[in-house]
C-alpha cells in the first residue's frame, strides 16, 4: 500500500494502498468545490497531488459523505451543491485508468436526500449511510446499505432496527461488523446527550444497540449513574478511525468549544448477558458475520486513563480484545499494508507500530496517476492472518472467532492423504433454468438449509424418493450442459474443499461464514465447491441434494466441480452407493445413485476466477500444461473413457514439500503422479496465473500452501473419517484478490452426553463400518507399512 485516499473536506477520508485524496467541500469565499487531490504518505517528502478525472462528476458539494467500498471504490453519496439537498451516489473504480465518475443507479429502497450524514464501508464491500439531515433542518435515524453485486449491479438495502437517536454531524466506523456511531447533533445544532451520544449498529444481527443492549424504542432511558464516556462523545464534526479493535476519535465541536482532544475506545473487560447480541434468525439479507464481541468500549483520553468502575485486567482484556478483533478478518487490512509497504523502502518507516504483514498488492493506483501508465488489476495475495472459530464449545468464549497468524499453523506441513469444454459448451448471460415441478428445489433448501439448527433425522429414511431425485437432477443437467468446462467466475468467491458427506460440517461453515441465501450473503458473493460431495460421510445425500438445490436457485452465482468421487465406479464402494439403498430402499436407492452418477458426467471440472486463480479438484499432474487442455475436454463424460489429462485433473497430487520437484509416483495407484512446485511454478507462468487453489486431500489445518504460495490445498471436512482429528475450513477470495482463510475444528464431544451416547454411537458405527477397509493414511512424514501404499485408503 503506498496511497491514502481521503474524499471530501468534513470527515471524508478513505484509504487506497496508502494515499490519501480530498474531493470536494468548501473552498475559498464560501463557494463549493469538485477537486481530487492525492497524498502519498510512504514518501518521505509528503505532497499533494491533483488527480485528472475525466468526463462529468458529481459537481461541487459539500456536507457529502464518502468512503472506499471493497478497496477500489470510492463513492461518493448524498450532500449540498450549494443550491439543494442531493441524494445521489457516484463511484469512482481507482483500478481503471483513465479515471471516470460513474453515477450509480442502484436498485432497492434508496435514501432519501440529505446532507452531513456518514458513509462507512465494512471489510467486506458493503458501505452504510447513516444519518445526516434534510432540507428542512430535520436530522435523521436511518441507515442503507450500498452493495455491489457481482454483475456489478449496486443496490441499497434499508437497514433494519431502531436508532437510539437521529443525529447528523457525527462521526461512524466499523469495527467487524459493527458501526460505531458517536457523537452528532439534534435540530438547531443540540449536541446529543446521555446514552445517545454512543450507538451500535450490529449488521450481523439487524440491531442497533445502546448501553443497555438491543434498541427497542427512541426513548432514551434515564440514568442516575454518571457516565464518563458519554461526556466525552458530546461533540460533533470530529473524526473517527479504527485500527484492529480499536477505535480513535480526534477533535470535533462542544457548543462553540474547538476541541482538540485525542480518544481511544477500549475494550471493557467483562460482558454482561444483556450485552450479549443473539444471532438473529432473520439476518440482514446482505450480510452474514460472527459478532460476540462487547457492543461498546470504554472511551479514555490519550493519557490512557481508566475511567472508574472497569477492571484493569489485562489478562481479561487482552482476551477480549483479541476476540473483537475477529469480528472481521480483514479490518485493519491497510493499516498492515501500509506498514508493509512502508518498511520495505525504509527500516525507519514512519508507520512503525500501525500494523504487520500486508495482506494486499503493494500496486497504488492512485499513485500510478501520477504517472502514465494502464489500468491497474490487484495481484493475488493470502491473507496474513486466517479466522477461526474457537473449539470451546461452552463456557463465555463458546462459539467464538479469532484470528491468528498463517506463522502459527504449526500443523499446515501435516497432509493426510485422503483414505481411501468452452468449444462445445459456450456460457451464456442469462441461463435457460428448467425449473422443478412444485418447487422442488425449494423444497429442499427450505428442509436442508438450517445452518444454525440442523440436526441429523434419528429416521435414516430419506425425504426424497426416487421420482423427485430424477427431478432434482434433470433440472440442476440442464443448467450444467449450458455451462463451460472451465467456468469464468468473478470475485468475490468463497471456495469449499471436499465435503465428503459431513452435512453437518457445511451447516457450520455455513453459520460461521455466511450461507447462500437472500436472508444470508448470496447477493453480494459466489459459492465455489471444488468436488468429492458424497462418499466416506453419513450425509451424503443431504450434501448432494442441497448443492443442487442451491444451484437451481441461484444458478449464476453457487458453482459445482467435479472431484474424483463423483464417478460411479469409485463412489459404488466408499458408501454412497451404500447410502442410497439403505436410506431409499434397494430398488429406488440403485435407481437415485445411478441417476446422480449420469448428473456427475455434466459437472464442470475447473474454475477460473477473475483470470489469475485456477480452481480444480486434484491438480496439474504431469499432463496439463495449458487452461486450453482442460477447456477442450467435452462433457458428458465419465472416468473410463477419460483422457490422461482428466485424470490429472481429478487424481494428482502436490509432492510431499517444496524441496521434492519433477515427477514422481503417485501412492494412490498406478498411474497417478505427484507434481513438485517447479511444475506449479511453470503452470502459473505459462498460463498468466498467480495461484492453484485445489482440494483433494485432507490437511489437518483445513488449508496448506505448498509451491512457495502459489498452491493451496483446501479442505472442507473435519476429523476425516472420524479419525484425522483435523480442522476444516474455507477460502474467501475478496474483490481485491485478497484470500482469507476461515476455519472451524472437530467439534469436541457434548458436555453433558457421554461418549456412548446413542447419537455418537450411530456416527461411530456408520463411520467405523464404511471405512473398516480403508482407513485414513497416517499423516505426511511418518513411516507407511508396505500393505498400505496398495490400499484404499489413497483413494
Amino acid at each position: 500500500m503506498r496511497n491514502f485516499v481521503l474524499f471530501g473536506a468534513i470527515q471524508l477520508s478513505s484509504v487506497v494502498s496508502g494515499a490519501m485524496s480530498v474531493q470536494g467541500g468548501i473552498g475559498p469565499a464560501g463557494h463549493s468545490t469538485d477537486d481530487l487531490y492525492v497524498l502519498d504518505l510512504t514518501n518521505d517528502k509528503f505532497k499533494w497531488h491533483r488527480v485528472v478525472v475525466q468526463g462529468a462528476g458529481p459537481g461541487p458539494r459539500y456536507g457529502h459523505c464518502m468512503d472506499l467500498v471493497a478497496q477500489r471504490y470510492l463513492v461518493s453519496v448524498s450532500g449540498n451543491d450549494g443550491k439543494r439537498v442531493l441524494s445521489d451516489a457516484w463511484a469512482l473504480d481507482t483500478a481503471q485508468k483513465p479515471y471516470k465518475w460513474q453515477k450509480l443507479n442502484p436498485d432497492g429502497d434508496r435514501p432519501s436526500a440529505r446532507m452531513y450524514g456518514t458513509a462507512s464501508a465494512r471489510s467486506d464491500g458493503m458501505l452504510l449511510l447513516c444519518g445526516g439531515r434534510d432540507a428542512s433542518g430535520t436530522p435523521l435515524s436511518d441507515a442503507y446499505g450500498l452493495l455491489m453485486h457481482t454483475n456489478g449491479q449496486w443496490e441499497w438495502t434499508l437497514a433494519p432496527g431502531i436508532s437510539p437517536s437521529p443525529r447528523y454531524q457525527h462521526a461512524a466506523v466499523f469495527v467487524g461488523a459493527r458501526l460505531h456511531v458517536t457523537g452528532g447533533v439534534l435540530r438547531g445544532g443540540r449536541a446529543i446527550e446521555g446514552e445517545g451520544a454512543i450507538a451500535v449498529l450490529d449488521t450481523a444481527a439487524g440491531v442497533w444497540l445502546d448501553k443497555n443492549g438491543i434498541v427497542t424504542s427512541r426513548t432514551l432511558k434515564s440514568s442516575n449513574e454518571h457516565d464518563a464516556s458519554s461526556d466525552l462523545l458530546r461533540r460533533c464534526r470530529h473524526a473517527a478511525a479504527s485500527v484492529g479493535s480499536q477505535i480513535y476519535i480526534y477533535g470535533g465541536l462542544r457548543g462553540d468549544i474547538l476541541l482538540d482532544d485525542f480518544l481511544i475506545a477500549e475494550n471493557a473487560p467483562f460482558q454482561s448477558e444483556t450485552d450479549r447480541v443473539p444471532r438473529s434468525e432473520n439476518q440482514n439479507r446482505n450480510h452474514n458475520f460472527n459478532s460476540d464481541s462487547r457492543p461498546f468500549e470504554q472511551y479514555t483520553n490519550n493519557s490512557h486513563e481508566t475511567a472508574p468502575g472497569f477492571s484493569t485486567d489485562k489478562k481479561s482484556i487482552d482476551m477480549l480484545t483479541e476476540a473483537s478483533a475477529a469480528e472481521a478478518e480483514a479490518v485493519s487490512a491497510v493499516w498492515r499494508a501500509a506498514k508493509e509497504a512502508s518498511h520495505a523502502s525504509s527500516e525507519d518507516s514512519l508507520s512503525d507500530g500501525i500494523g504487520s504483514e500486508s495482506p494486499l498488492s503493494e500496486t497504488s493506483p492512485m499513485a500510478d496517476d501520477l504517472d502514465d501508465g494502464g489500468s491497474m488489476e490487484p495481484d493475488v495475495k493470502l491473507h496474513s492472518r486466517a479466522v477461526v472459530v474457537a473449539k470451546e464449545a461452552v463456557g463465555d468464549l463458546g462459539c467464538l472467532v479469532r484470528q491468528l497468524s498463517l506463522d502459527q499453523f504449526e500443523n499446515e506441513s501435516r497432509r493426510m492423504h485422503p483414505a481411501n469444454n468452452d468449444q462445445s459448451y459456450s456460457s451464456k448471460k442469462a441461463l435457460n433454468r428448467q425449473r422443478s415441478p412444485q418447487g422442488l428445489h425449494k423444497k429442499v433448501i427450505s428442509l436442508l438449509l438450517r445452518p444454525r439448527n440442523w440436526n441429523a433425522p434419528a429416521d435414516r429414511t430419506f425425504f426424497l424418493d426416487s421420482y423427485e431425485v430424477g427431478e432434482l437432477c434433470y433440472a440442476a443437467e440442464q443448467i450444467f450442459m449450458q455451462e463451460p468446462t472451465v467456468l469464468q467466475l468473478k470475485a468475490p468467491v468463497k471456495v469449499f474443499g471436499d465435503l465428503h458427506g459431513q452435512f453437518g460440517d457445511l451447516m457450520r461453515l455455513f453459520d460461521e461464514y455466511g450461507y447462500p441465501s437472500t436472508a444470508g450473503d448470496i447477493t453480494y458473493i459466489d459459492y465455489l465447491f471444488l468436488g468429492d460431495y458424497v462418499d466416506r460421510g453419513q450425509h451424503s445425500l443431504e450434501t448432494i441434494t442441497l448443492l443442487l438445490a442451491l444451484k437451481i436457485e441461484y444458478p449464476e452465482h453457487v458453482h459445482l466441480i467435479r472431484g474424483n468421487h463423483e464417478a460411479a465406479d469409485i463412489n459404488a464402494l466408499f458408501g454412497f452407493r451404500l447410502e442410497c439403498i439403505e436410506r431409499m430402499g434397494e430398488s429406488d436407492g440403485i435407481w437415485a445413485w445411478t441417476r446422480f452418477n449420469q448428473l456427475f458426467n455434466y459437472l464442470p471440472l475447473a474454475a477460473m476466477i477473475e483470470k489469475k486463480i485456477i480452481c480444480m479438484h486434484g491438480g496439474i499432474g504431469r499432463s496439463i500444461n495449458s487452461v486450453e487442455q482442460i477447456e477442450k475436454i467435452e462433457r458428458p463424460i465419465t472416468m473410463d473413457v477419460g483422457s490422461i489429462v482428466l485424470m490429472d485433473l481429478l487424481w494428482s497430487d502436490p509432492t510431499e514439500n517444496d524441496s521434492v520437484e519433477g515427477l514422481r509416483p503417485n501412492a494412490r495407484g498406478p498411474g497417478l503422479v505427484t507434481f513438485g512446485p517447479d511444475r506449479v511454478a511453470e503452470f502459473c507462468k505459462r498460463n498468466k496465473l498467480q495461484l492453484i487453489i485445489r482440494a483433494h486431500e485432507c490437511v489437518m489445518d483445513g488449508f496448506e500452501r505448498f509451491a512457495h504460495g502459489q498452491l493451496i490445498t483446501l479442505f472442507s471436512a473435519t476429523n476425516y473419517c472420524g479419525t484425522a482429528n483435523n480442522a476444516g475450513a474455507i477460502l474467501v477470495v475478496g474483490r481485491g484478490l485478497v484470500i482469507v482463510p476461515k476455519l472451524i475444528h472437530p467439534l469436541p464431544p457434548p458436555v453433558n452426553s457421554p461418549e456412548s451416547s446413542p447419537e455418537r454411537a450411530m456416527d461411530a458405527t456408520w463411520m467405523q463400518e464404511l471405512n473398516i477397509q480403508r482407513p485414513p493414511t497416517p499423516t505426511r512424514g511418518r513411516p507407511h507399512s508396505a500393505g498400505d501404499r496398495n490400499s484404499l485408503a489413497y483413494i
